[in-house]
């Protein structure tokens, strides 16, 4: 794991890399000890925020000019996980409420608006580009290994990462550091840092004067009156929330003031530091005053300024004069043993750390006798080499489709609720592997990838779909026509489970180890249009419960145990839906798995299923809005199911870029592994209908054909 154990580099990794994880946000605890303002509405705390936010930039130190690249760089952490702060407020839990959509609104702006170039953490990376930079990825432990970042660079980023993964209750918590964050922007000597570039997209997203900005600020606002309509709202968090930002923001300013250079012998020291791990095992048989390189070097008890100490008393060494010294004019050239270990820059401290050798070839005494540092380098800082989900999955039986639902669906902040997601997940993919062998996807014209043949594929789908499903309505109907009204009732409720959930796969790729992918950002897309695109009345379990209450029917929340105890439910009515919520634990992982998945949701009903379930609402007086509107948003043209197929294509092209052929195959096979998933998935549920439904459908059935009787007689 990157860095060590315990440390905010740690803390970082864990949660970009873990989306499921939720942990109580810590504010700092010097705020405690001080009287924070008190605010008695939003109009109060907004101006009480700005005038924090007005108060940082007039306190922020001067930075010299060439420390630009430096504070540009520090900020990364933090700069590429905007908007991370809003992710739990994003789930599928807690976007029904009016609250709930403008934050899933404020979100969206954040991570571009379904355009990942417009992704604030992608404008970001391109304006370090601009200027030279270049900065890893968040999910990447290169970033947490990066030598150019200091652990008050993640901890600034920590806060809104931590705060991104509260449980509701932190929900004020969570709204007074999106206020703050939306009011102040980057910090002031962030913006002066790219005030110098001629057209940064970064910047302009962030200007108050600019079309984003106003929106921004316009959805912060809204949230905050949404809050205080919820009744008694708790300003003081809110401030409290926007205080530990400011405190935070402060520690890391101080932070960038320019550090005291290092000395000739300190630069030295470092060098050795950073390559001592690596040479260890390659020096066994190299003397140096009685010991072996290795011994010097041996990471469990090092002696570094030892070694560096008799270095410069040794025949390699000449000091005061590299240039006469063997170290620097054979060793590390051409022909040397040492060739091609030190880069130029690496070269240069060894001249100048030779230069200023006193010719006693003695450092000095400060220098010698001080303690070894405890240095990172110095550590095995190794790449995260945790024991994979699968091995660590729950080997125990898994509890009932309608506990997993609960657990999944309210429990992430459990630690085996991933576990148990995961365990889920590879049973249900394990079943239906043959789907995706070769032979399987040749006879189906699947075989080999080509974006072409997955256009085509598609299209014969969606013209076999509607064709048979563009007849009137009464010619639609085939044997469902004799169901009763209350069979159909119950049939609708056997869809709640998933409808009130609808687009819960997906919401694991506003995860920032997902979210600025190009393929995520239609996937995203897709996601904010099933959960309402920020009008709660078109969130579609709001739909649902809405056309049930019309018929009286009232469920309980879908995050209680009192809606997966209803009685009314099949427990198989929660596999489609538990398949979604274990996907959503692990969508990087299952990347290719949920990009298949989610092709077949999206074009599963369009044509004949859709207009079938519509018809037969109409036949019983119901409002069918709930299917029409599936079969409009999720069209082939340019709807979910276009958008479903440009993200497969945008995967496997950017994948062949820089992946072994063997390799874009296989994404290939696993992207039609999970479409399969998905139908493997609806036939429990088909089944246990089938079993209640059928013995009596059957004879009204029956009775119609030989008695020549009308259906709703015959019923």
């Amino acid at each position: 794991m990157p860095g060590q154990k315990g440390s905010i580099r740690s803390a970082y990794y864990q949660l970009v890399q873990r989306p499921q994880e939720s942990i109580e946000p810590v504010l700092p605890s010097v705020l405690l000890d001080r009287q924070l303002p008190r605010c008695e509405g939003s109009e109060e705390l907004w101006t009480a925020i700005r005038e924090l936010g007005l108060r940082e930039e007039a306190e922020q130190p001067a930075l010299p000019a060439d420390s630009q690249p430096t504070v540009l760089i520090a900020y990364a952490p933090t700069a590429l996980l905007d908007g991370c702060w809003l992710l739990r407020s994003v789930q599928v839990d807690r976007t029904d409420s009016l609250l709930g959509q403008i934050l899933l609104d404020a979100f969206y702006l954040e991570t571009g608006s379904g355009s990942a170039t417009q992704h604030h953490g992608n404008l970001y990376r391109a304006a370090l580009a601009a200027q030279g930079i270049a900065v890893a990825s968040p999910q990447s432990d290169a970033l947490c290994q990066d030598d150019r970042l200091t652990e008050e660079d993640f901890a600034l980023a920590l806060l809104g990462l931590r705060i991104g993964r509260a449980s509701p209750s932190a929900l004020p918590e969570v709204l007074g550091m999106h206020v703050a964050m939306t009011l102040w922007g980057p910090p002031l000597r962030v913006r002066s840092a790219l005030a110098e570039q001629v057209q940064s997209q970064y910047l302009a997203v962030h200007q108050r004067d600019q079309k984003e900005q106003r929106c921004a600020e316009q959805l912060a606002k809204r949230s905050l009156l949404a809050y205080a309509a919820l009744g008694t709202p708790a300003w003081d968090r809110l401030y409290a929330a926007a205080a530990a930002l400011h405190h935070q923001r402060r520690k890391w300013l101080a932070s960038l003031r320019p550090k005291r250079k290092q000395t000739a012998w300190q630069a030295m020291m470092t060098l050795v530091e950073s390559k001592c791990r690596h040479g260890f095992g390659f020096h066994r048989n190299v003397q140096l005053q009685g010991r072996s390189l290795d011994a010097w070097f041996d990471p469990s008890k090092p002696n570094l300024a030892g070694f560096l100490a008799t270095l410069a008393r040794s025949p390699w060494v000449v000091p005061g004069h590299p240039e006469h010294s063997p170290l620097l004019q054979r060793t590390t050239q051409f022909g040397g043993s040492m060739f091609g270990v030190f880069d130029d820059a690496e070269l240069a401290v060894l001249h100048d750390w030779i230069a200023a050798l006193p010719d006693s070839a003695t450092a000095p005494p400060s220098e010698l006798s001080a303690s070894e540092p405890a240095s990172s380098a110095l550590h095995d800082v190794s790449i995260l080499l945790t024991q994979s989900p699968k091995e660590a999955a729950i080997q125990s039986q898994l509890p009932s489709l309608p506990i997993i639902y609960h657990r999944l669906l309210t429990a992430p902040h459990r630690a085996d609720s991933a576990s148990l997601a995961h365990q889920f997940l590879t049973q249900r993919l394990h079943a239906v592997e043959s789907a995706a062998r070769v032979e399987v996807l040749h006879r189906q014209g699947l075989w080999p990838w080509s974006a072409q043949r997955l256009t085509d594929w598609v299209d014969a789908r969606l013209r076999e779909q509607v064709a048979a499903g563009t007849a009137i309505d009464s010619e639609l109907l085939g044997i469902e026509r004799h169901l009763r009204r209350d069979q159909v009732l119950w049939l609708l409720c056997q869809l709640t489970p998933a409808a009130l959930i609808d687009g819960a796969w997906l919401q694991g790729v506003a995860s920032p180890d997902c979210s600025c992918a190009e393929s995520s950002s239609l996937l995203f897309r897709i996601y904010r249009d099933e959960l309402g695109a920020g009008i709660p009345h078109q969130h579609h379990g709001n739909i649902m419960r809405a056309v049930l209450a019309e018929q009286g029917v009232v469920l309980p929340s879908c995050d209680t145990l009192d809606f997966v105890r209803w009685p009314g439910f099949l427990p198989d009515s929660f596999a489609t839906p538990v398949q979604w919520l274990a996907i959503s634990y692990h969508s990087r992982e299952f990347y290719p798995e949920l990009l298949g998945l989610n092709l077949a949701v999206e074009l599963a009903g369009v044509g004949q299923m859709y207009s079938r379930a519509s018809a037969l609402l109409r036949h019983h007086h119901i409002d069918p809005y709930f299917f029409v509107l599936h079969n409009t948003i999720d069209n082939g043209a340019s709807g979910h199911t276009a958008w479903s197929v440009r993200a497969i294509k945008l995967y496997l092209e950017e994948l062949a870029q820089c992946a072994d052929p063997a390799l874009v195959a296989r994404a290939w096979q696993r992207i039609w592994q999970g479409y399969a998933a998905h139908d493997r998935a609806s036939a429990p549920m088909l089944r246990a209908i089938a079993l209640r439904l059928f013995p009596s459908l059957g004879l009204r059935w029956l009775r119609a054909k030989t008695l020549g009787i009308p259906a709703v007689e015959a019923s």
